[in-house]
């Protein structure tokens, strides 16, 4: 049978999407109702609040150390299982491909239906995490892809696929800026890029044990990749029960706590020159947009955020197909997916660690340093990037990727951190959504097809160099003339906007000030 074109396709997805999912489109119809119609101030029942180191409420620090630590192990658990049930496809695709008789462009298309849905699903549900209950959010979204996951397992077509990544899609879009919003009020700045590294890692940890739970178990017989779906599926609701039996913490608790327990540390030490957004936040959510957009370090994050996402979605991509071309290293499917996987991973954490503690103990020092250390591992990552996908012989390669991945991952806890820092405590979810969304867009959604275009160029027979397994300089080209170019000017942004930083947590500070004193009066 043939399949539509992009343009029918679109169109078929457009209406099945209206005619199957009614429930969803009228889901989000009374959200964003409720976007305009509440205000963001979290409003849940009082003796499910999350207890706070003042004495007043007969909790020592100690045991609210404690629990802030249970929360966080429940929410990197959550980010492990994120990543695994998404890319436990990713590893058994080729032998559901076949079992299923679909073809490579369905998988692809498979793909998109994930990632589309996933980046315009953070927007609406990041602003619901700021009105509502979010330790609720992460629980509901967590069931969802989780039940999403185990579905697949007994999944008989391409449109049965086609709706579990969507629904897959949506369940993950809410849980990244709820659950950011959450550590973020259990944590306060001065440990949160060391908390924020540490939950992202568990991402990286997911994807390697996704890549290896689909590969390994759907390799074992004919119809095992469902046993893989089962299997990852069902911890998800488990966790999505404890995250659910969580307290909630008032919105920005740990940071009132910090500055109150310590009211003379150096991090806390801002001043005011010219803020136009540090007023209370307003209720309308165009309004709120428009401050988002004031704050102009969180613009200089979704930029770096946007170039970050394009060269890792086009090295995650690309990168086992580059090593398995004959004119690079040649190497097989198994060995090139181990090494890029494991490099990736490995490498990946150790960013991660690096970042977080960099940023927090320059972070004393210098309110820009989060910023600051961001665009200096992007500006870093550019050369090494250059030099793992020119040398072709495996030691160096692995030398040169592994220093490329873990620059490239330097950024995720500092800008997370950052992110939390500079935008008032009731818009902190919202913010994480619109980058999220501008990043997915803007970035790794189109940043394969962009890559595979420009390597067909770069192809004198316009595809012959594929079909023969030599399509390395070409790839290596599409790579150097796209992802080098978007790291270094990652790293002069990150570099050249750190400078704001400063400004901006401090009219975050006196917005969450001012929110707070327009609620008690």
């Amino acid at each position: 049978m043939e399949f539509p074109g992009d343009v029918e396709f679109a169109a078929i997805v457009f209406l099945f999407h209206l005619a199957t999912n009614y429930g969803m489109v009228w889901t989000e119809f009374r959200l964003y109702h409720a976007v305009y119609h509440r205000p963001p101030d979290l409003e849940v029942d009082m003796s499910d609040i999350a207890p706070s180191a003042s004495a007043d409420l007969g909790v020592n620090k100690k045991s609210a150390s404690r629990y802030a630590a249970y929360v966080f192990w429940i929410m990197f658990g959550i980010n492990l299982l994120n990543y695994l049930d998404r890319y436990v496809f990713t590893g058994a695709a080729n032998i559901i491909a076949k079992e299923l008789g679909l073809g490579i462009d369905q998988v692809g298309f498979l793909a998109t239906a994930f990632v589309f849905v996933y980046a315009v699903g953070t927007l609406p549900l990041g602003i619901w995490a700021d009105r509502w209950n979010r330790k609720n959010i992460v629980a509901i979204c967590v069931t969802i892809w989780s039940l999403a996951t185990a579905f697949t397992a007994i999944a008989s077509s391409f449109w049965w696929l086609f709706i579990s990544r969507m629904v897959l899609g949506i369940g993950e879009a809410g849980y990244y800026p709820a659950g950011t919003a959450l550590l973020s009020d259990y944590f306060s700045r001065t440990k949160r890029a060391q908390v924020m590294s540490r939950w992202t890692a568990g991402s990286l940890i997911g994807l390697m044990i996704g890549f290896i739970a689909g590969g390994v178990v759907a390799g074992l017989g004919y119809g095992m990749w469902r046993l893989a779906f089962l299997f990852t599926g069902i911890p998800g609701l488990v966790l999505a029960f404890l995250a659910y039996r969580l307290r909630e913490p008032r919105r920005n608790q740990a940071d009132e706590e910090a500055i109150e327990l310590d009211p003379q540390s150096a991090v806390n030490e801002v001043e005011v020159v010219d803020a136009p957004h540090a007023t209370a936040v307003p209720r309308n959510v165009f309004k709120q947009f428009g401050r988002l957009f004031q704050i102009r370090t969180l613009v200089v994050l979704i930029v770096m955020q946007t170039f970050a996402f394009f060269s890792l979605g086009a090295a995650v991509v690309y990168l086992p197909i580059y090593l398995q071309q004959k004119d690079t290293l040649g190497l097989s499917s198994g060995v090139a997916s181990i090494l890029a996987g494991g490099v990736v991973v490995i490498a990946g954490i150790v960013g991660l660690l690096v970042g977080g503690y960099m940023s927090d103990a320059l972070n004393r020092r210098y309110a820009g340093a989060r910023v600051l250390v961001c665009g200096i591992g992007f500006l870093l990552c550019a050369p090494a990037f250059a030099l793992s996908v020119t040398i072709h012989n495996v030691a160096i390669f692995i030398t040169c990727f592994f220093i490329t991945a873990m620059l490239i991952n330097v950024y995720n806890g500092p800008s997370t951190a950052a992110t939390q820092d500079v935008v008032p405590s009731v818009l902190r979810a919202s913010a994480v959504a619109l980058s999220l969304l501008l990043a997915h867009l803007l970035g790794d959604a189109f940043a394969p097809s962009l890559i595979g275009v420009l390597a067909k160029i770069f192809d004198p027979t316009h595809g012959g160099d594929f079909a023969k397994n030599m399509a390395g300089g070409d790839l290596r080209m599409a790579l150097l003339v796209t992802c080098v170019p978007t790291l270094i000017v990652a790293g002069l942004v990150g570099i050249f906007g750190a400078r704001w930083m400063k400004n901006d947590i401090a009219a975050a500070q006196l917005a969450d000030k001012a929110s707070k004193g327009l609620q008690a009066s």
